[in-house]
């Protein structure tokens, strides 16, 4: 009977594994039993297995018993929790994810397919302008960085206009190639002037205008904000103004009441206004509430708080009123997934290079800063942010190219790259970065552009819960079947994939407890770096799946109760919605990850980079399993908990700190020639003629020309040697160990590094 039962067993692990469906597992198990009814011994347990599966398959596999005992209740629970969300939060799904973000939240990432959908590739255009008209500029703003005369370069040299189409006057640049442009700008010439040209708000109103925006709106204002007009807006998705629709010689008018204040360079201004039509003038159907408009900066000067304008300021017209709030979410989006990580991954870039100079630089006789144990931990956290800051503005940017709807690329663009820049602002403080004349770098990472009309951090629950949902498959395909107005049809697709599901949920189940007792040994793959990072992603993306499922089902069970609504259960419930927090913070950190391993193949799988590499993953992984560690002690159900957590971690956790070895090699490679250091700036352009920090540049060059008078110095000296570096430089001349062209060189030396230390 034990062999029995272990061929039952590995029959029921085998399934799950492979996520069969309902048909495949009923018809498999039904196979065994009657397998076991012609070999097996026990006639009595053949019986009671077979009337089992009687009882337990046959309404599965019947479609109509099914959806009348088991789907129509659940679905009728599942619309019950649909109506306990706001409307806010149901527009927020409208779509579903369709990016590698949904794909690592299936459990089951496809490879192939993100090797050859996320790769960089640029077209011969884009690489002529990058290393054309922008290397260019940048050059020239490093020997002259006036910023009257930086602005009127960018207009000669068109780069306003790289968001906008080539007829319309602008560059026509891809997703991808703006990325690398704005991190090439913010790394040559700082985050303020690389905002001027790609700010979130400027590029969100662009696409929606190419997007939504009429041939004659088009024609207007494309031509215009290519040639550097100054588009000032509101707080992304902040009303300013109320609407209201009033009659006109020519039709309907818009009289606006407006609260803004427009700035003295603006040449056009961006409303969002609330847009009422309490007579009825646009007919009964005509859509309401937000709505964007363009307007001329010189009418609102003249009215700045009341105004009449046509439906023609409308972003659309007349039939675009009342969408602000639909597709200003997406146009939002593209512009998130590609300004903000750009800039930072830039800004990031330049302060990790410029730190790992400075702590090779000491004075005459002096330590340098980087031979110090403790700056090695800060000098591998700058190399190790910048790195990945370029890799996901890469990956969240080529997601944009491929047409997904970039909700989740943007989500974790802005809040990991927030997370990143406080990172690499604190190590660079802990270098005294700030106190020399690269302050201005610490200020560029250290203040993140934010024109949300939420704090990052704030509006992260509510951006990752909708991320989280949207990725869900199951739950987007149960919540179109809940907005089917043919309810014949609605319960049909809410069955199909509730039941299409159950199949995924013991696969997932299996899949993390497998993987979690095997992903980390080398006996089941290739040893090699890559390959165990990949098999881990792969590990935790299960156990995400799998947590996920558990955690929605909690949530969906609270939203749905028919009980009353209580403050205990208000209060139950707002700490069930962290649960979804959680889940987006893991699956973050899961697409930074891959975003990281798939720059470091693009790259050539470089030794030098593996250290960077391994750094970045070791963390990733720490993090992720930190918050599915969080939303499981936070289960309702302690047996549930325990359950999750063996299957989940069925070693216990396994977070760890990056090995000191590690950090030690990056922090050497990002202080000394490497092609850690070389991939870094040429990722980001950095001008070879003209340095962006010149005074540094300038001290070593000084240094690496002294150090040998020092080192014979040095040698030479019997005597205590005084501590006052310039005395000790001239008694080293009066003694006749140096000559005159020696001593100068230490005292230029000496004078070089003395100028870093004043800050800007």
């Amino acid at each position: 009977m034990t062999y029995w039962l272990l061929f039952f067993l590995i029959a029921i692990v085998a399934l799950a594994y492979a996520r069969a469906g309902i048909r495949t597992t009923s018809a498999v198990l039904a196979s065994v039993v009657l397998f076991y009814g012609v070999f097996g011994d026990s006639l009595i347990v053949f019986l009671l297995m077979l009337a089992a599966g009687v009882v337990v398959l046959v309404p599965l596999n019947l479609p109509v018993l099914r959806q009348e005992w088991l789907s129509r209740p659940l679905f009728g629970r599942f619309k019950r929790m649909l109506s306990r969300l706001d409307e806010r939060q149901l527009a927020a799904l409208s779509s579903s994810g369709s990016g590698w973000e949904a794909q690592l939240f299936d459990g089951a990432p496809d490879w192939t397919r993100f090797h050859d959908d996320y790769s960089a590739r640029l077209t011969a255009d884009e690489r002529t302008l990058l290393d054309g008209p922008l290397a260019e500029f940048c050059s020239r703003y490093a020997r002259d960085p006036d910023a009257s005369v930086a602005q009127a370069r960018l207009r000669a040299y068109g780069l306003h206009g790289l968001a906008i189409e080539s007829f319309h006057g602008g560059r026509g640049l891809s997703a991808l190639a703006q990325s690398a442009a704005l991190a090439r700008l913010s790394a040559s010439t700082g985050r303020r002037l690389a905002q001027r040209v790609g700010s979130a708000s400027r590029l969100a109103w662009i696409d929606a205008l190419q997007r939504h925006g009429t041939a004659a709106q088009q024609s207007r204002w494309l031509p215009m904000l290519a040639a550097g007009a100054t588009l000032q807006t509101a707080e992304s998705g902040a009303v300013v103004g109320d609407a209201v629709v009033e009659s006109g010689a020519d039709g309907p008018l818009l009289q606006l009441e407006l609260n803004v204040a427009v700035a003295a360079d603006a040449d056009i201004v961006g409303l969002c206004v609330d847009l009422r039509d309490p007579a009825g003038r646009l007919g009964p159907d005509a859509a309401t509430g937000p709505t964007w408009l363009l307007i001329d900066a010189t009418q609102l000067r003249d009215a700045p708080t009341r105004l009449r304008v046509s439906f023609d300021a409308v972003i659309g017209g007349r039939e675009r009123s009342g969408s602000a709030a639909r597709h200003a979410a997406e146009s939002r989006a593209v512009a998130d997934a590609v300004a903000p990580v750009a800039i930072h991954a830039g800004a990031a870039t330049a302060l990790a290079l410029a730190a790992g100079s400075l702590a090779r630089l000491r004075a005459p006789f002096g330590e340098a800063l980087g031979n110090r144990a403790m700056a090695e931990e800060a000098l591998a956290t700058l190399a190790a942010r910048a790195w990945a800051a370029q890799a996901l503005a890469t990956a969240t940017a080529r997601a944009v190219d491929l047409g997904e709807k970039p909700y989740a690329a943007a989500a974790f663009a802005r809040t990991l790259g927030l997370m990143q820049a406080r990172e690499c602002a604190a190590a660079a403080r802990d270098l005294g970065v700030d106190r020399t004349v690269l302050s201005s770098r610490v200020g560029d990472v250290d203040d993140p552009a934010h024109d949300g009309a939420e704090p990052t951090l704030l509006a992260r629950p509510d951006v990752y819960s909708a991320c989280v949902l949207r990725s869900h498959t199951a739950f987007m395909a149960a919540l179109g079947a809940a907005q089917d107005p043919n309810p014949a049809t609605a319960l049909t697709r809410f069955d199909d994939a509730l039941w299409s599901h159950a199949g995924h949920l013991f696969g997932t189940a299996t899949q993390a407890f497998a993987l979690g007792l095997t992903a980390g040994s080398s006996l089941f793959g290739s040893s090699g770096t890559e390959a165990q990072h990949l098999r881990r992603i792969n590990r935790y993306s299960a156990a995400l799946a799998f947590a996920a499922d558990v955690a929605l089902s909690i949530l969906a069970r609270e939203l749905g109760s028919r009980r009353p609504y209580t403050a205990l259960r208000a209060m139950r419930e707002a700490s069930r919605r962290s649960l979804t927090t959680w889940l987006g913070d893991a699956l973050a950190q899961l697409y930074l990850a891959s975003a990281a391993l798939r720059q470091f193949d693009e790259g050539g799988a470089h030794a030098d980079e593996r250290a960077v590499l391994e750094l970045i993953c070791t963390e990733a992984f720490s993090a992720c399993e930190e918050a599915l560690d969080r939303l499981i002690r936070h289960l309702s159900s302690p047996l549930l908990a325990w359950t999750t957590r063996l299957i989940v971690m069925p070693l216990g956790a396994s977070r760890r700190a990056p090995r000191d070895a590690t950090q030690r090699s990056v922090a050497a490679q990002l202080q000394n020639d490497s092609r850690l250091r070389e991939r870094l700036g040429e990722r980001v352009g950095l001008p070879a003629d003209a340095s962006p920090w010149p005074l540094l540049d300038e001290a070593l060059s000084l240094q690496r020309a002294a150090e040998a008078i020092e080192n014979r110095l040095a040698a030479a000296g019997t005597q205590p040697a005084p501590r006052h570096v310039p005395t000790r430089i001239s008694e080293a001349r009066s003694a006749g160990l140096i000559d005159e062209a020696e001593a100068q060189a230490l005292r230029d030396w000496l004078a070089a590094a003395g100028r870093l230390q004043t800050p800007n």
